[in-house]
Parts: C-alpha cells; sequence; structure tokens
C-alpha cells in the first residue's frame, strides 16, 4: 500500500514526536525518581547517623532518661513516624511513635522504591572499638514524597498527551498544505530525472505562483535545472580533481594522525614521569620527617617500657610475699592445740611485720596504675606511628580534626618538650572529611619547624595551637616564639627545595608539599611573620572537601 505524503508527515511527525515524548516522560521520571530516592536515603542516613551519635554516651552508660529525652526531641521532627533505642540484647531502652508503625517487626529499607507503607525504615549500629552496644531505628514518613511523585509523574503524562494530539492537528494541516503546494514541483522532478541520462535540460521549468517559500523553492528548482546544465559540461573535470584531492587528503590525514598519536605517546611518558617524580618527593619528605621522629619515639616508648619493666619486677618480688604469708596463713588450724596455734600465729605477725606487709597492700595498686599508664602510653605512640605510616595512600575518611593534632603532637613530643612548651586551645568541631595521613604529615612538618625555629634562638619559648569554626571551614592556627622569617625568604617559602637550613639538615620539601596537600584538600595555608617576634601558620580546611562529593 502506498502513502501519501500528506499522510507520512503526518505519521512521521507524530512519530518523532511521540517518541521525543516518550523520551522526555521516561528520562523526567528517572531523574524525578533518582533525585527523590538520593534525597530521602540522604535525609534518612544523617538523620540515622546525628541520632546514633546523640545516643550514643546515653546506651553505654544505661541513662534512659537521657536515651528518652533524646527519642522526645527527635520526635519533634514532622516527618518522624517512630524512634527506637535497642540494646545488645534486643531489648527496647527507649522508643516512641504511633503504632503499628512502632510496634511492627523492624525490616531496614535501602531503597524508595522497596517501601511499600509509606514509612523509609533505617536502622544505625551503636558500637564501640568493634563492640556492639545496641542501635537505633527510626521511621521516616514519605508518604508526602510518594504523592508529590505521583501528581508529577500524571501532570507529566497529560501534558505529553496534551502536546501530541496538538502536533498530529498540526500535522494534518501542514500535509494538507504541502500535498497541494509539491505537486508542480513533483512533476518538474520527474521531467528532470527523465532528462538527466540524456544531458538535455531543455524546456524543464516550473510555473512560479504565490510570493512564499514554496515559490522560492521552484524558482531555486529552475535555478537547479539551468546549474545542471552548465555543470553538467565541468563534472568530470570536478570528479578527477576530487579524486586526487582525496588520494592527498588522505596522505595528509595519516601524517597528522601519526604525528598526534606520536604527541599522545610523549605525553602518557610525561605525566607517567611527573607522578614517579611527585612520588619519590612524597617518599623523600616522609623519610626525612621519619628520621626526625625516629630516635625521640624509641626514647618516648623506652621511657614507660623502662618503668613498666621495673614495676613488674617489684610486683614480681611482692607476689612471691604474698604466697609466703598465705602459706603460713594456711598452716593456721583451729584444732590444733592452743599454744601451737598460738605460736603459729606470732610466726605470722612477725612475718607482716618484717616485710611490712600494709606497705606492700598499698603499693600494689599505684605499681599497676603506673604501669597501665605507661603501656596507654606507648599504645598512642603505636597508633600514632600507623596514622603517619598511611601517608602514601589517597584514602579519605571522616576523623576528628582536634584529635589529629594530638596524636600528632604525641609523635613530635620528644622533639617538643625539652625546648618549648605546648599550648592548646581547641574548639569544638565536627568530624571533617580528609585524608588522615596527609594532614598529619603538613602538622608534622609545621610542629617540627616551629620547635626548630625556636631552639635556634636559645631560649625556651611556647607553641600555641588554637582551632576554631569560621563559616564552612575549620582554621588551625599555629604559633610559635621562635626567630621569625626575614622578609626576603618569605615569597619563596613555598617553594620546593628552598630551606634556610644549614646543608644536610632539611630537604626544602616540607612546606611545599604542605602546601599542595592542603590545597588538594579544597583548603589554603597561609603564614604571617616578624623577625625577632616569632611565626604564625594559619590552615584552613572545608568541613567537606571536593573528594567527598
Amino acid at each position: 500500500m502506498r502513502l501519501s505524503l500528506k499522510t507520512k508527515t503526518i505519521a512521521g511527525t507524530s512519530l518523532i514526536e511521540a517518541t521525543l515524548l516518550l523520551i522526555l516522560i521516561i528520562t523526567s521520571l528517572s531523574f524525578i525518581n533518582a533525585l527523590i530516592e538520593d534525597t530521602v536515603v540522604k535525609r534518612a542516613q544523617t538523620t540515622a547517623n546525628l541520632f546514633a551519635a546523640t545516643t550514643k554516651n546515653a546506651l553505654l552508660s544505661l541513662d534512659l532518661a537521657a536515651l528518652e529525652a533524646s527519642v522526645q526531641e527527635l520526635m519533634t521532627n514532622p516527618d518522624i513516624v517512630y524512634a527506637k533505642v535497642i540494646d545488645n540484647q534486643n531489648r527496647v531502652l527507649a522508643q516512641a511513635g504511633a503504632p503499628p508503625a512502632a510496634e511492627e517487626l523492624f525490616i531496614g529499607d535501602t531503597a524508595v522504591s522497596d517501601v511499600d507503607d509509606s514509612v523509609y525504615d533505617t536502622n544505625r549500629a551503636i558500637s564501640v572499638a568493634g563492640h556492639y552496644y545496641g542501635e537505633i531505628q527510626i521511621g521516616i514518613d514519605i508518604k508526602a514524597v510518594q504523592s508529590s511523585v505521583l501528581k508529577i509523574r500524571n501532570w507529566i503524562i497529560s501534558l505529553a498527551l496534551l502536546e501530541l494530539a496538538l502536533v498530529a492537528v498540526f500535522s494534518f494541516g501542514l500535509g494538507t498544505y504541502l500535498t497541494s503546494q509539491l505537486k508542480a514541483l513533483r512533476r518538474g522532478a520527474k521531467d528532470m530525472l527523465k532528462a538527466i541520462p540524456e544531458k538535455n535540460y531543455q524546456d524543464i521549468s516550473i510555473t512560479i505562483k504565490g510570493n512564499d517559500e514554496l515559490a522560492e523553492l521552484a524558482g531555486s528548482f529552475n535555478t537547479l535545472v539551468k546549474t545542471l546544465a552548465n555543470e553538467s559540461d565541468y563534472r568530470d573535470k570536478a570528479e578527477t580533481e576530487l579524486k586526487e584531492l582525496n588520494v592527498s587528503l588522505e596522505k595528509i590525514i595519516a601524517e597528522r594522525t601519526q604525528a598526534l598519536l606520536d604527541k599522545n605517546i610523549e605525553l602518557e611518558q610525561s605525566n607517567k614521569d611527573r607522578k614517579e617524580a611527585q612520588q619519590q618527593l612524597f617518599q623523600a619528605e616522609k623519610m626525612a620527617s621519619v628520621g626526625q621522629l625516629a630516635a625521640g619515639v624509641a626514647h618516648e616508648i623506652n621511657n614507660p617500657v623502662g618503668f613498666v619493666s621495673s614495676n613488674l619486677n617489684t610486683l614480681d618480688d611482692y607476689l612471691t610475699l604474698i604466697q609466703l604469708l598465705l602459706a603460713l596463713a594456711k598452716n593456721l588450724d583451729a584444732n590444733e592445740p592452743d599454744d601451737v596455734l598460738r605460736k603459729r600465729v606470732e610466726e605470722l605477725q612477725l612475718f607482716y611485720t618484717q616485710h611490712d606487709m600494709d606497705f606492700i597492700s598499698a603499693d600494689v595498686a599505684p605499681l599497676i596504675k603506673e604501669s597501665r599508664e605507661g603501656l596507654k602510653r606507648v599504645s598512642e605512640i603505636v597508633k600514632g606511628l600507623k596514622v603517619f605510616s598511611r601517608i602514601d595512600s589517597d584514602e579519605q575518611q571522616w576523623y576528628d580534626l582536634n584529635h589529629c593534632l594530638n596524636t600528632t603532637l604525641t609523635m613530635v613530643n620528644n622533639k617538643l618538650k625539652y625546648i618549648c612548651k605546648v599550648e592548646t586551645h581547641f574548639a569544638e568541631l565536627p568530624n571533617m572529611y580528609f585524608n588522615l595521613g596527609k594532614i598529619t604529615q603538613v602538622f608534622t612538618n609545621l610542629l617540627i619547624n616551629a620547635g626548630q625555629a625556636i631552639e635556634e634562638t636559645g631560649e625556651q619559648g611556647v607553641i600555641t595551637i588554637t582551632t576554631q569554626l569560621v563559616d564552612n571551614a575549620a582554621k588551625v592556627t599555629i604559633k610559635d616564639t621562635g626567630g621569625g622569617i626575614a622578609d626576603v625568604n618569605m615569597d619563596k617559602l613555598f617553594n620546593p627545595f628552598f630551606t634556610t637550613k644549614p646543608e644536610g639538615q632539611g630537604t626544602g620539601l616540607g612546606l611545599s608539599i604542605s602546601y599542595g596537600i592542603i590545597q588538594e584538600h579544597g583548603g589554603n595555608i597561609d603564614v604571617e611573620s616578624k623577625p625577632g617576634e616569632g611565626t604564625v601558620f594559619t590552615v584552613t580546611l572545608p568541613l567537606h572537601s571536593d573528594a567527598e562529593n
């Protein structure tokens, strides 16, 4: 069956419009569903994390009043259906919310599309050092979200159907008009097709009617016929020139393609060399920092290990005496004669007095406490070394910036405690998203530089560390009372390999690498200094880095 141009115009236009509308509907609904999914899931995750953090301490201490207060405070949010706090024995410590949602068996949701009761259920475990203490469970009302999505879907489909109907009407009118105007062009085209094989273009023209675009098309058709007649004689020549040009063009394309491949190989090699050089610089600075800290860390570990070992020897002696005392006490027998029993008691009392068992009894607890503190000190140093060892990793994580500073101070304590006093003024900061190993290296470099600046003055100095929350960023200020930095060196301070230290005492990479690390985290590092008055380094880090996003 042969279809007319009008039918094809209507059908084609409608088909294209229907296809585009279908794509638009699917894309719009997918985008809306994805947006709603992302919004609800992020809302649920954020609420669960904050609620878990709020109830953690109360759960660990079994403060039921605090748990109940936290639950009630959470329920003030209009979209919270229920909230529960459950211990590790699956007992409900605190809950709020209307039934049946609050009383049903908890089944966590991972996607909005899985929700069939208009309540998004989620939970968070509360654990410390890998030990599970319980969890929180919350339900978020998404009925309004689902209703909005349904309304939007219905509106989109209704608008699409309306537009499709309008396009069909427009296509019908357009097809009718084009059909009536194109008949003359059709006849002229048939005549031209007959004339092409014979190359006889005489008497081939159409009558021009009106002054619209179709009239212009008819005039163009007549011009085309004349042009075909004129160009027919030059076609063979043009074809020959085109073949020659194609050969030349293929050669040029091949040459440029090869040149581009060569440039790409050079660029890849250049990038590889740059990455290797950058890694070597990081490793060199890390080894330099390790060299500066190694002896001090060994000394810091050796001291507590030494007095723990001494305490254990003392406790071993005490244990021997206690065992002997217990042996004498064990020999007491109420069934023995009074004189024998009295003699054994006198021996027991004499042993107790001679070895000052009262002192031993009182001394055991302090010895154990000191030993525990020493081992805790060793543990903190080892944890700090583990953090510092992750400098080569690109992994970022949520972490307390104040705790990061304390860990760094533990690492560099032996480099600072003999030459200066360290004062800290830490503001309350939220957990931040950063590379723990790299930020630790930055603070290590700044603190060691501050200590060396103070040491050069020959006087006992002070390093003041301050943290504060400014807008949406955390600021860390490290101020020393050293000799300061000369004005001539301020512009070169962050240049690679620039150092004012004697040869062999510095790589000149510490501040350069620190600057790069802070820039990588989306922050900045500033310095203020006056010769003879000390130096202030200010590190600014955004609470949420670009890497997280």
